[in-house]
């Protein structure tokens, strides 16, 4: 498979406005008086800046904000449902994109605040919306927007609000903004997120080696696994669209040849596909809208929107990507 230089994905500038420098910043409060102390100010500053002003928050926090700010102000902000816009991570992404170029990046800077949605997640999420903070960093650099990331420590897990340090550049409290000092490299805490290799399929996987010339086959062999193991009609087309661009690019930029697994867990239905050459240098492949500065990423980027989770593992045993999807 493919090799890139990860670190052009730090450097590289991105397809919004020009002019504009991404601001991301996490906001820990315990009450929500210490979250409107932080996010009112916020909000009021995008309304008076003639900012695009969206916040992605709860219920309870949606009915906060609006008493704080008052109806003429909270009128001109554009609230979101939390649990409606947070599902999977880089859906959730590529969402934030399209609205962002479509409704908010042409009114100018985008000012948004976010209360992302922890409760409920298994453990694998979790890991997958940190990484999502720490992609932020990069996906949205060189953009004219501002994220403020609200997260609750009196209701949430230590190690979520402690990594909340490590993906923002900035922490806001009463007191205003501060640089973290515990922000690291996103690349770097994108590799620590994959520290760990995949577990193997389990031993009653459905297998089925692949070369060139035989991606029918391998598309046949997923649809009847899809209908098999319980995957409505309607997601059956995604699942296979997205397993076959991988297995395009073992054949066309990888070892030539590799290997398909299909099998169910926790009510998803997996499928890993391996290269057993192939090695990719760049982690945030396929992360990134396509672009022209990177074109090598509109396939494995419509592969991240079709699915709920991709996990990709890649070193001197070759490559393996997991591929997981929800049934509806």
């Amino acid at each position: 498979m493919r090799d890139h230089d990860a670190s052009s994905a730090r450097t590289l500038g991105r397809h919004g406005p020009a002019g504009g420098s991404l601001v991301h910043q996490a906001v820990v409060h315990g009450t929500g008086r210490e979250l409107a102390a932080a996010a009112v100010p916020y909000l009021r500053e995008g309304l008076l800046n003639g900012d695009a002003v969206v916040a992605i928050v709860s219920p309870a926090s949606g009915r906060l904000l609006r008493r704080r700010l008052g109806a003429d102000a909270s009128g001109s902000v554009e609230f979101i449902e939390a649990a409606r816009w947070f599902g999977a991570p880089m859906p959730t992404l590529a969402a934030c994109d399209d609205r962002a170029g479509r409704d908010w990046w042409p009114r100018g800077r985008l000012r948004l605040l976010a209360e992302p949605v922890w409760e409920g997640r298994t453990p694998l999420e979790i890991r997958e919306w940190k990484r999502h903070e720490a992609l932020l960093n990069v996906v949205f650099a060189g953009t004219p927007t501002m994220i403020m990331c609200a997260y609750d420590a009196a209701a949430l897990p230590a190690h979520i609000v402690s990594d909340a340090a490590r993906t923002h550049p900035e922490l806001v409290d009463d007191r205003g903004p501060r640089p973290s000092d515990r922000f690291v490299d996103p690349a770097a805490f994108y590799a620590e997120c994959n520290a760990h290799p995949l577990p193997a399929p389990p031993p009653d996987a459905a297998r089925r080696s692949f070369g060139g010339g035989e991606l029918p086959g391998v598309r046949g062999f997923l649809t009847a696994e899809a209908a098999r193991l319980g995957l409505p009609a309607d997601r059956s087309l995604p699942f296979v669209l997205a397993v076959n661009e991988v297995a395009t690019t073992v054949i066309s930029e990888g070892g030539g040849q590799g290997t398909v697994w299909v099998w169910s867990e926790d009510g998803e239905l997996v499928c890993d596909v391996g290269d057993p050459v192939g090695r990719l240098e760049d982690r945030f492949l396929g992360c990134f809208p396509p672009r022209v500065q990177r074109p090598g990423d509109a396939a494995l980027w419509a592969v991240r929107r079709l699915c709920h989770i991709v996990e990709i593992r890649s070193g001197a045993g070759g490559t393996r990507v997991r591929m997981r999807l929800k049934p509806g």
